[in-house]
């Protein structure tokens, strides 16, 4: 619907009007309602309405009464008031709610609301075909911004052991390992066998590049307190596993974001730390913006060009970082965007190409953008046209079944081949790529979350559902989010009909993993999780994690404690206190959540009891012991079988 500037202003009062009465309908008789998008479209339209109607009356009775005062000959107050009409005309006109109405009258904003529920399409790779790991613990988070206690990032606001602690689960769940040198030797393993190098793990001398969405640091611009980027407890879990359990040399493991500066308070811990082998951990960051020798400056790689569907797009190349590493490491954030709708794993390699003709201050090369007709890489991901935001308007949204640039990036082989693992750090979800943001989906609290998986479309897949179920996401999760993913996972015969080669080879892509949509926001059910279909499969991460902060005043009701032996071959034992006399129960889980052993149901009187759990018919492996009372107590154990 176009807005023609002789009726745009008519437009403007209709719609402002009807907003209000909308919203005093709806949302007055029951406040939930707020969260709904059409109810949050309303409510900035009333709110514009509202204030360019307040803003105008004032603006009448202050000219009204200059005019009485000049009349009375009190110039001085009349020239006063007249003032203060033009500054409240210039409010109620130039409110920038007036172009936001405007703009949802051009592109109003549709949820994304896909119709192909439990529909995989494309092949699921990894050990477990299609998993991905979902490893959520709120207690890991305590940052408060009105406290000012430091930033998100500090150890007091994320805490490294329970951050920890999600990892090396998520890498058991996705590896089906019991300790964290088996899990990264099966990572390891399965990017050789990709590779072409057989089943074989690390070989000493090889190295390992870690690509970081570190897009806060974009434009040389300095850390801020709300800007997302990848929590420093969790990168140095990674880095720890790789120098302490697997033997990497820190001068083989590299952190790299060629499109940024690399931020203080990612490499700090490293630099700082009390051992050498972390001390000596590369850092590689746009050559524009180093000052000093705080990072190493990008070095493009002209051997290694992506050979892009669309022939129109040439000389954009991959970086040395990629090409001279053996393995690749894919850790993201979990973001919505303006232009692309999210912004994952996928998005995240646009800080590895060079592109020779963006010699612009911006980027030295190094990045997506460029000054030609494609907007660099940028162009591909546009998704919906919402032009109240500069950044989107001059880019054409693509549509469903229309080729996407970001197939030729994520499946040219020296970084499909490579990538051993994909993560999403959902610890502080976002409903726009430039601020965190509290989620009403997570109970109006930070997302708290980890997303870990082999399989790339998979991972996206999944993020992507959880984005689309968040409100505060609708207003750029929309349009044809899901076409890359489409054209990703069916990249051997995409509906663009486009032949993706990036290598150049004559060697067309296969499908780079599954895409599938969950059943539901509540249950969050993909195909394999209904045992219906060879797709997406979301494994939640059972994690030993206690209480919440906000419940601690219950702990006084129960308390359960290690078993013993642990790890054990046949029998465990697991003891438990009570405080009060409750009802409870203790139930064993496998690692998919299963409860497969009841040990004990019933009334319980204060006291020190112990329960044996015989799992003699149980394979090896990881185990969960939950005791639940009826005063809210909830605990979870980890129980290690061997053989």
């Amino acid at each position: 619907m176009k807005i023609q500037k002789s009726r745009g202003f008519i437009f403007f009062i209709i719609l402002g009007v009807l907003s209000v009465v909308w919203f005093l309908i709806r949302v007055i008789p029951k406040p939930t309602r707020i969260t709904y998008p059409c109810q949050r479209m309303a409510a900035v339209n009333a709110a514009g309405f509202i204030t360019w109607l307040f803003g105008t009356i004032v603006t009448f009775a202050l000219f009204k009464n200059a005019r009485r005062k000049l009349r009375e000959s009190r110039r001085v107050l009349a020239v006063t008031m007249i003032v203060l009409g033009v500054v409240a005309a210039g409010f109620a006109f130039m409110l920038p709610a007036y172009q936001d109405i405007k703009a949802s009258i051009l592109s109003p904003v549709e949820a994304f609301n896909p119709t192909d529920l439990n529909q995989p399409i494309g092949t699921a790779q990894g050990i477990f075909p299609g998993r991905v790991a979902w490893a959520y613990n709120p207690d890991a988070i305590s940052y408060n911004p009105a406290a000012a206690d430091g930033y998100w990032w500090d150890d007091n606001n994320t805490d490294p052991e329970k951050l920890d602690e999600m990892f090396s689960n998520s890498i058991d769940a996705i590896t089906g390992a019991t300790t964290s040198y088996d899990g990264w030797d099966v990572l390891f393993r399965s990017s050789n066998k990709l590779q072409g190098k057989g089943d074989v793990g690390y070989a000493p001398g090889e190295k390992i590049a870690i690509k970081a969405n570190l897009l806060m640091g974009l434009g040389g611009g300095k850390e801020k307190a709300n800007t997302p980027g990848p929590a420093p407890q969790l990168l140095h879990a990674i880095i720890e596993d790789l120098i302490d359990e697997v033997g990497v040399p820190g001068g083989h493991i590299t952190v790299y974001d060629v499109s940024a500066r690399i931020p203080d308070y990612i490499m700090e811990p490293f630099k700082n730390h009390k051992d050498t082998a972390f001390q000596k951990v590369k850092f590689v960051g746009n050559p524009g913006y180093i000052e000093d020798e705080r990072y190493l400056p990008a070095r493009a790689d002209t051997a290694f060009r992506i050979h892009f569907a669309d022939t129109t797009v040439t000389d954009v190349y991959l970086v040395k970082s990629i090409t001279e590493s053996d393995y690749l490491i894919n850790l993201t954030n979990f973001k919505a965007h303006t232009l692309a709708g999210v912004t994952f794993c996928a998005k995240n390699l646009y800080g590895s190409v060079y592109i020779p003709t963006a010699t612009d201050m911006y980027t030295n090369g190094f990045g997506p953008n460029a000054p030609d007709e494609h907007a660099g890489l940028h162009r591909c991901a546009a998704v919906h046209y919402f032009p109240s935001d500069g950044n989107v308007g001059p880019y054409p949204a693509r549509e469903m079944g229309t080729y996407n640039y970001l197939v030729d990036i994520w499946g040219h082989p020296e970084i499909y081949n490579k990538t051993m693992l994909y993560i999403v750090d959902g610890l502080y979800g976002c409903a726009i790529q430039n601020k965190i943001d509290k989620f009403i989906s997570f109970g109006r609290k930070y997302s708290a979350s980890l997303f870990i998986s082999q399989d790339p479309i998979a991972l996206e897949s999944v993020c992507l559902d959880f984005l689309r179920n968040e409100p505060l996401c609708d207003t750029y999760v929309h349009g044809y989010v899901d076409n890359y993913l489409h054209e990703s996972a069916q990249a051997d015969d995409p509906v663009s009909g486009m032949v993706y080669d990036p290598a150049g080879k004559g060697t067309p892509l296969k499908s780079l993993g599954v895409h599938e949509h969950w059943n539901n926001a509540e249950d969050k059910q993909y195909t394999r999780n209904l045992g219906t279909g060879d797709g997406v499969e979301l494994y939640r991460v059972w994690l030993a994690t206690g209480l919440n902060e906000e419940n601690l005043s219950i702990s006084a009701v129960a308390s359960l404690n290690s078993n013993f032996p642990n790890p054990f071959q046949t029998i465990t034992t697991i003891p438990f206190e009570l405080h009060h006399s409750t009802r409870l129960e203790i139930n064993i889980y496998d690692q998919s959540g299963r409860t497969i052993e009841n040990l004990a149901t019933g009334q319980y009187p204060a006291g020190s009891f112990s329960v044996s759990w015989d799992a003699n018919n149980y394979p090896a492996g990881i185990y969960f012991c939950r005791l639940t009372t009826d005063h809210g107590f909830e605990k979870t154990i980890k129980l290690h079988k061997t053989q």
